[in-house]
């Protein structure tokens, strides 16, 4: 285009001007000073220059100097004859950018030859030479690492001929370059080898396959073999002729020498798979084997395998043939041997071959160190010929998964001890923590008890303020006792999660009531803010959840002072799990940044010990994150010293289902005047705790008896028949759980069989539930008792339906369906008992061929398995024939497992009969 402008363009510029302004390239016009006359748009554009900047300025103070002193030299050149074709030179833009520009110009003249001005074009080709430039930099590494890679690099013509080499490649074939740009690859070629090379470059270049790899034997420049894993890509033009080869060349000699090695080996590594798969075998059996197997591996006649021995000095013999023990002078029937008994075998710390003795035969002995210390001796005699460095390899080898063997033993072993060690510390620890849950609770629960009936009987003002602060220590006792509890739980990893449908606006709104009390007591603003995104009803734990929000409202509260306190809940995430948000803000006392850290570490608080104004543990945020984590969320605070704080935790929660979205039946009321005449047997030990319970159920017009031992509730039930049993867990001579599995037996009589008994018990560590429950318990009341609640389970168990049919009472007899018939989750329950049946086959058939296996760590899981489906069905004999079995595969208790075992299985065929029953 620059040469059809300039070529139609001889005497004027006037002639087109919209043209020259609108031409796509830059176009200028200079005098014979070299000045500029004028510029075109494009010009402009490229340089970002205006007209007024440029015209009557030289073209050279938009050049680099170098390009300006060139211009100046060659214009008076240019002037005298009239036209330059793609000069080059470097233009400066406006923003100081430097271009290559090609300029090609004609010069306009007058009547008399008189130079007037020019026409000159400017071509950008400012990206083509950084191309250019590049393109070189890219050649020149091509060169450099061709030429000094480590490993034989080539280019080869479509003939064979060697077009270029390197370096390497030179003294792989122990050819001079210049020597072996002569040859052809087919001249290197071993003696019948020559073929190779020609059927592979064929191919390529008929285009079936252009790239290829071979291994080929050549010949070096000094006669001897060489082998080389060829491979090479052809590379055509840009019209698809074939040009050359590129070629690596690597030197496998040295692998394919060894492969023969390889192959020998080949049996002594069958031989270490084997060894590993005899890890139940005896040493005895071990040694007879690895001596079969040396003796073979080495071609030999007899052998000896001894290894140290653990109890004391010397060496045991595991295995050895006659001819053996004769050569190394043992006994026949000798059990082991010292160095000083056999010094032959113990001589040299190495592996050795020792010389053939024209009186004995030829021998080897191998002995395997650990920490520069012999453990193991590996010999072989009556080889025909010498023994080599290859049978000591295989004796290494075979020594060493001797070693490895033994040590993964030993590790499963010491492994397997640890295991025990810790689970029947956990064992104690969980023991310990449930029994001290028992003896503080108990009292406190008759303290709070006798507190709360003192007040009942309208003590004076001073000694109800008395009362009053008794119940508030207690109850501040027994937070701190649950606080240490929860954590040892979670430590312990038996902390317990119950997952139910429940309204989440509700549990909050009731959980946030007696707060309002001690806001207001303050003089304190506590509000809750509830997002309409967050659904109502949830699946999750409610418990859990509202134990993190009561922490961290409590603190709020207990931190402020004056202004407000604000529980706000939000959707942080929708989904299914959804994520579900809550903050609570507070205008209290802050947190200094550079102590927010230790917040929700075990016993942290941030005042001094000594100077403490405010009351904790230094637990409940500790727990409050370990819960949060546990049920797939987070916590976090932003807080500024004097300015309050903001506590966020987020929870993973599951959209609840279709039925608990129905409107929930209302629950009665948990007054306590409604049970009159209702005759109670109230088992308790501790006479605090009968004195205030009996007064309770008194007022509440309940007929009650006294028992402090299991054997008095089966006495008193043989005499007198009761409506209902209150039966404390912990007692003498025969505990709670024990007298109603008797109860349920019918030594009580056929008619108390299916009386009502609710547990009153201070345990409180995961699965206490489902052994009361699976014990034949109807529910249970965790001490210290709070009257109110013991009054609605009472309602609960008592207005149970007793003739619900026969599907009914066939499933009330494995299984507490009516748990969740009585929250309206009926259509939840039918779902969970379906997919038991679904699951609970394979989990048996599981276990079923683990206990014929004998493989007790794969019962424990399978117990594990079924556990965790039994529990959500509430399968009392399920859950604690599983608990059991669990316990006797960790313990590896064999006869334990398979009574265990047929106990379950009886109690899951029961299970899944009667859900079948139940589901029609």
């Amino acid at each position: 285009m620059v040469d059809a402008l300039l070529g139609g363009y001889e005497t004027t510029l006037e002639g087109l001007p919209s043209l020259y302004e609108k031409a796509p390239v830059m176009l200028h016009s200079v005098d014979a000073a070299g000045r500029l006359l004028s510029v075109n748009a494009m010009w402009r554009q490229v340089l970002g220059y205006e007209a007024l900047d440029v015209i009557g300025r030289s073209l050279g103070e938009f050049m680099t100097e170098a390009s300006k002193k060139e211009m100046e030299a060659v214009l008076p050149v240019f002037i005298n004859q009239g036209r330059l074709s793609d000069q080059a030179y470097h233009m400066v833009a406006r923003d100081g950018r430097v271009l290559d520009v090609l300029l090609s110009a004609v010069g306009e003249y007058d009547a008399s030859g008189r130079f007037i001005r020019s026409l000159a074009a400017m071509k950008d080709v400012t990206e083509r030479r950084r191309g250019e430039e590049a393109l070189a930099k890219s050649e020149e590494l091509f060169r450099l690492a061709f030429e000094n890679a480590n490993e034989g690099l080539s280019i080869v013509g479509t003939d064979g001929r060697f077009l270029r080499v390197n370096e390497a490649l030179c003294r792989f074939f122990g050819f001079d370059e210049a020597l072996l740009l002569t040859k052809t690859v087919n001249d290197l070629a071993a003696i019948g080898e020559e073929v190779v090379s020609q059927r592979f470059i064929a191919l390529a270049l008929a285009g079936v396959k252009e790239q290829f790899r071979f291994e080929k034997r050549y010949r070096h420049a000094l006669g001897h073999a060489l082998w080389a894993r060829v491979s090479a890509r052809l590379v055509r033009g840009d019209d698809g002729a074939p040009l050359y080869f590129i070629c690596h060349v690597l030197d496998v000699t040295e692998a394919r020498q060894n492969a023969g090695q390889l192959a020998l080996h080949a049996n002594t590594l069958e031989t270490l798979l084997q060894l590993g798969r005899m890890r139940e075998a005896a040493f005895s059996e071990l040694g007879a084997f690895v001596l079969s197997q040396a003796v073979e591996l080495t071609a030999s006649s007899g052998g000896l395998v001894a290894m140290a021995n653990p109890d004391g000095d010397g060496f045991v013999i595991l295995a050895a043939t006659a001819a053996a023990r004769a050569v190394f002078g043992l006994a026949p029937d000798a059990p082991g041997f010292t160095a000083h008994d056999a010094p032959g075998l113990l001589g040299d710390r190495r592996g050795h071959i020792l010389g053939t003795d024209p009186e004995q035969p030829c021998r080897l002995v191998v002995p395997m160190h650990e920490a520069a210390v012999v453990v193991l001796v590996l010999a072989v005699i009556g080889k025909q010929d010498r023994y080599g460095e290859d049978d000591v390899r295989r004796l290494t080898l075979l020594g060493e998964g001797v070693l490895n063997h033994v040590k993964d033993r030993r590790r499963e072993q010491d492994l397997t001890r640890a295991r025990r060690q810790a689970e029947a510390a956990s064992q104690a620890k969980s023991g310990f923590l449930a029994n001290m849950s028992h003896e503080i609770r108990t009292p406190l629960s008759g303290i709070i008890g006798l507190a709360q009936m003192t007040l009942t009987q309208n003590p004076r003002p001073e000694i109800r303020e008395n009362l009053e602060l008794i119940l508030d220590s207690s109850r501040a006792l027994l937070a701190i006792v649950n606080d240490i509890l929860d954590f040892s739980k979670i430590e312990a990893g038996k902390m317990e999660f119950l997952p139910v449908d429940f309204d989440l606006r509700d549990t909050l709104d009731r959980t946030m009531k007696p707060f309002q009390f001690s806001a207001r007591q303050k003089g304190l603003t506590l509000t809750v803010r509830f997002d309409k995104q967050v659904p109502d009803m949830v699946h999750g734990d409610p418990d859990r959840i509202m134990q993190v929000v009561r922490n961290l409202v409590g603190n709020a509260l207990k931190f402020t002072d004056q202004g407000d306190v604000e529980v706000e809940v939000s959707l942080a995430r929708s989904g299914d799990p959804m994520l579900v948000a809550c903050s609570v803000r507070d205008t209290g006392i802050g947190i200094p940044e550079d102590r927010q850290h230790e917040l929700f570490q075990i016993f942290s608080q941030l005042e001094s010990t000594r100077t403490k104004r405010f009351v904790g543990t230094g637990l409940g945020l500790a727990i409050s994150r370990r819960l949060v984590e546990m049920m797939g969320g987070s916590i976090d605070v932003e807080s500024l010293a004097g300015q309050g704080s903001t506590f966020t935790f987020t929870v993973s929660l599951r959209p609840a289902s279709e039925a608990s979205r129905e409107t929930p039946r209302p629950r009665p009321a948990a007054q306590s005047g409604s049970f009159a005449g209702l005759r109670v047997l109230l088992a308790e030990d501790n006479q605090v705790n009968r004195l205030f319970l009996k007064h309770f159920l008194t007022e509440a017009g309940c007929q009650v008896r006294l028992a402090e031992s299991g054997g008095q509730v089966l006495e008193q039930l043989c005499q007198e028949p009761a409506d209902l049993v209150l039966m404390d867990i912990q007692m003498p001579e025969m505990d709670g759980t024990e007298a109603t599995r008797r109860i349920r037996d019918g030594e009580a009589g056929v008619a108390a069989r299916d009386m009502p008994v609710v547990a009153l018990t201070a345990y409180n560590m995961k699965g206490d539930r489902e052994r009361f429950l699976s014990a034949g318990l109807d529910d249970y009341v965790s001490k210290p008792v709070d009257v109110e609640e013991l009054f609605m389970v009472m309602r609960r168990v008592l207005d149970r339906p007793s003739g619900a049919g026969p599907a009914a009472t066939s499933a009330a007899s494995v299984m507490d369906i009516a748990y969740y018939e009585e929250r309206g989750k009926t259509a939840f329950a039918r779902e969970i008992c379906r997919m038991f049946l679904e699951e609970s086959p394979q989990v048996a058939a599981t276990l079923a061929q683990a206990v014929k296996e004998g493989h007790w760590e794969a019962v424990a899981d399978a117990a594990h398995a079924l556990l965790g489906m039994a529990v959500p069905l509430r399968a009392r004999g399920v859950t604690e024939g599983a608990r059991r079995l669990q316990e006797a595969g960790l313990t590896g208790d064999a006869d334990g497992c398979r009574e265990a075992c047929r106990l379950v299985q009886d109690e899951l065929a029961r299970v899944q009969a009667a859900i079948r029953e139940l589901l029609g």
